[in-house]
């Protein structure tokens, strides 16, 4: 087996991480699915568009990384392909900003791109669409009989035009984060699977972030979950999850132990900056059978929807609620129902009618039993906040204090809060736990 890997390659700006007081600045695009193919020992080439001034680094890094070949089949003008990421955890939107993206110019080499193709003889090709034009790349792919595999995460107008006129693409991998699925399918699982049941593509891997991934084939959806980690970025993973799977499914190993041994990989590869590190970890990789044992969190898209979550916290006028608003959002992001109780029952400053103070009340009584968790937000010593997680602990429910200031003292709080976080990306990942199923051996068709 042997992968020829398309596609652009960006200079990762992360601009909330940083070592030694710098931000974080890497190689990204295609380098992500180099990394994975690379601490895996599988055998790879790179075909790449980038702009002129990345050359050394490129040829740098895939000789480091052990790449068999890698060629410049285009260039990037008047753009730096330079991502800025605000949010690097993925607690929310990543906030990606590509550079002067508009004004780009792309000069491609389609012989380039063909010979590389005849000399490296790839069994499969993996295409991560771009600023450049995807037609015309695919008809040089379809000249030879290798696997073809696209990842629809950017790029989405091209892909559509694609998929009219082309037919029979290997596996099409989409995320839940996707424009694709967001705005084409509209979120909806059933939307998705007709491309294989009409013939425009044989298999598709959805992959559900922190809540698993799902592999659609002869009219059978296979799913698997994720393994939490503690997440040092999340850029890239994805492309790891990709080539990971595609690479032991195609060897021939079974779809639900692909899916696991790429979500295993990938929370690896999400554990780490540094590539020896995250080599070492593949390295000592458990066993399969050990794999299909450990536990993992799934909670498919569709089903957070019905995981409705109270968020706590002083939402009041005179406070600055830019946590609550981070944290609401960053929920709505990863498909779960929050409620702010003060915006959807009213705001009570004591003067009201007691009539409308009880309703008030009862509403919010209603609210925390409809919620399957709550997140209290502290942001000063507001006793509401303290009541409801007292409440939602005597009910059994998980109650999370998100204590972003580190200004919890009390004992009597911090002792009845199931989990007390200081950043968003642990307040998501507490609540993917804390919602998802706990899946332990084999995995289930879905």
């Amino acid at each position: 087996m042997k992968f020829l890997v398309i596609g652009e390659v960006y200079t990762d700006v992360h601009l909330q991480a940083k070592i030694e007081e710098k931000n974080i600045v890497r190689l990204g695009g295609i380098f992500h699915s180099a990394r994975a193919l690379h601490a895996h020992k599988i055998d790879y080439s790179l075909a790449y568009i980038s702009p002129s001034y990345l050359s050394n680094s490129i040829s740098y890094w895939a000789a480091h990384l052990c790449a068999t070949s890698y060629h410049q089949v285009g260039e990037i003008l008047d753009c730096p392909n330079v991502i800025f990421i605000a949010d690097s955890v993925e607690a929310g939107d990543q906030g990606y900003n590509d550079i002067l993206k508009d004004q780009h110019r792309v000069e491609l080499s389609l012989d380039a791109l063909r010979n590389v193709i005849q000399t490296e003889l790839p069994t499969d090709i993996i295409l991560y669409p771009g600023k450049f034009p995807l037609d015309v790349v695919v008809q040089i792919i379809r000249e030879f009989s290798c696997r073809f595999h696209i990842d629809c995460q950017y790029g989405k107008d091209q892909i559509l035009e694609l998929l009219d006129i082309e037919s029979g693409i290997e596996t099409f991998i989409i995320s839940t984060s996707s424009s694709y699925f967001n705005e084409d399918c509209l979120g909806e699982i059933q939307r998705v699977s007709p491309l294989v049941d009409s013939g425009k593509v044989k298999s598709i891997l959805l992959k559900e972030n922190r809540g698993g991934s799902r592999y659609y084939k002869d009219s059978v959806w296979v799913g698997a979950p994720a393994y939490p980690v503690e997440t040092a970025h999340s850029v890239g993973v994805g492309d790891c999850f990709n080539v990971v799977f595609l690479s032991n499914y195609y060897r021939g190993n079974a779809v639900n132990s692909s899916l696991r041994l790429a979500s295993y990989s990938s929370a690896w590869y999400a554990s780490t900056w540094r590539h020896e590190e995250f080599c070492s970890l593949i390295d000592n990789l458990p066993s399969v059978s050990e794999i299909m044992e450990l536990k993992g969190n799934q909670l498919h898209w569709e089903e957070r929807k019905l995981q409705h979550i109270y968020i706590a916290a002083p939402d009041f006028p005179d406070i600055d609620v830019s946590w609550i608003e981070k944290l609401y959002d960053a929920l709505q992001y990863h498909n779960f129902t929050p409620h702010r109780p003060v915006r959807e029952n009213g705001l009570i400053r004591g003067d009201e009618p007691d009539s409308q103070q009880l309703e008030s009340y009862h509403n919010d009584l209603l609210l925390l039993n409809q919620c399957s968790i709550l997140i209290a937000v502290l942001l000063n010593d507001d006793p509401g906040t303290y009541v409801e997680i007292g409440w939602m602990a005597a009910k059994g429910k998980p109650a999370i204090l998100f204590d972003p200031t580190k200004s919890a003292r009390n004992l009597f709080l911090r002792k009845t809060a199931n989990r007390i976080c200081y950043t968003l990306g642990e307040v998501i990942d507490a609540v993917y736990e804390y919602t998802s199923s706990k899946i332990e051996g084999a995995i289930t068709n879905v």
